[in-house]
């Protein structure tokens, strides 16, 4: 939970808590037969991502 302690290159990933909070409630709500799963997570127009996850 407490990114900020990784590498220096989180915070250009992470600005904000708002943008790596949800991620916690997401990975909260699976079980541990459900599988994960990352999509949308190829840059747009160079820097833009919109990764997604899918739990199940």
């Amino acid at each position: 939970m407490n990114y900020q302690k990784l590498h220096k290159n989180i915070a250009k990933a992470v600005p904000t808590p708002d943008h790596y909070y949800p991620l916690l409630y997401t990975l909260g709500l699976q079980t541990k037969n459900d599988r994960i799963e990352f999509f949308n997570d190829q840059a747009v127009a160079g820097s833009l991502t919109m990764t997604s996850v899918k739990i199940g």
